[in-house]
């Protein structure tokens, strides 16, 4: 890639984060049926309902509760920096933002009011898209929220980790 292309790609990245995150078409509200049982630390709940829709899809183990992923979540992005918490809230807001999906995907719907199988084809074209800045999201978000679900205890089972092994200490 040349300098050139470089700049232009970053730019037009930089330029859909701050349509995105501050935009929506344009005032397409979210789905927000999906509601935290525990104060949220880090998100805002249009945040945390984006992020439970998309952990709906990501994670489809045997029973992985995409509100209970969310959480996980949430308390670990309380840990992270300011800078960090601002970033990831916005990549949730891109996500739903329907100006950015009719301008890139041709979908002028947010994300948490699309059928399952069409935020299935949302996610795709975010892991297969063009732009850097795509696939890195749908990355961190795939990461993420199959990190807080496998990370618990109560999954071990699905993957066959039968957990972590017992050492007893000779006294």
């Amino acid at each position: 890639m040349n300098r050139r292309t470089f700049i232009r790609r970053g730019l037009f990245g930089g330029l859909l984060l701050a349509v995105g995150g501050s935009v929506g078409l344009v005032a397409w509200p979210s789905d927000e049926k999906v509601h935290a049982r525990r104060p949220l630390r880090a998100l805002t709940p249009r945040q945390f309902a984006v992020l439970a829709a998309v952990a709906a899809r990501t994670v489809t183990a045997p029973g992985a509760d995409p509100v209970t992923i969310a959480e996980r979540v949430d308390a670990q992005m309380a840990l992270a920096p300011p800078e960090g918490r601002a970033d990831f809230g916005k990549l949730l807001l891109l996500f739903e933002n329907a100006l950015a999906g009719f301008v890139l995907d041709a979908r002028a719907r947010p994300f948490t009011r699309l059928s399952p199988d069409a935020q299935d084809d949302v996610l795709a074209d975010w892991r297969d898209a063009r732009l850097a800045v795509r696939r890195s999201g749908y990355s961190a978000l795939r990461k993420l929220t199959q990190a807080a679900h496998y990370a618990a205890p109560e999954a071990w089972a699905d993957i066959g980790y039968p957990g972590p092994p017992q050492i007893s200490v000779p006294t």
